[in-house]
């Protein structure tokens, strides 16, 4: 027979999963959003990928509680260089991406196809 501890550890391990799981399809939006950006700005994402570097709870338009997440990347513009960008999720709407000033490539040193 279960306790009401063995219940609550089930409970807490259940949505541990969950979080993690739903934390997981949030860095693949912003990775996409960050990639899109890179593109239109005829950059190269480096590493492809986005780090979480921020997570807290934040009142949304709506009066809701939500999650904003801060998350960073880096790209370049030439290939020899590094700039830093941020993205910044509220829940999975973009609030924002910044991006470090950087060298415009020319048509010819353009990473983008």
């Amino acid at each position: 027979m279960l306790s009401l501890g063995d219940i609550a550890l089930f409970a807490l391990a259940a949505f541990a999963a969950s979080h993690w799981w739903r934390a997981r399809g949030f860095k693949s939006q912003a990775l996409k959003l960050a990639w899109q950006r890179c593109k239109l700005l005829q950059v190269q994402l480096l590493d492809q990928s986005v780090v979480l570097k921020k997570i807290r709870l934040q009142r949304g338009e709506s009066g809701s509680l939500q999650w904003r997440r801060t998350y960073d990347f880096e790209f370049s513009s030439t290939g020899s260089d590094r700039y830093k960008g941020t993205l910044t999720l509220a829940g999975a709407r973009l609030l924002s991406i910044e991006m470090e000033p950087h060298v415009v490539p020319d048509d010819d040193d353009s990473f983008v196809n």
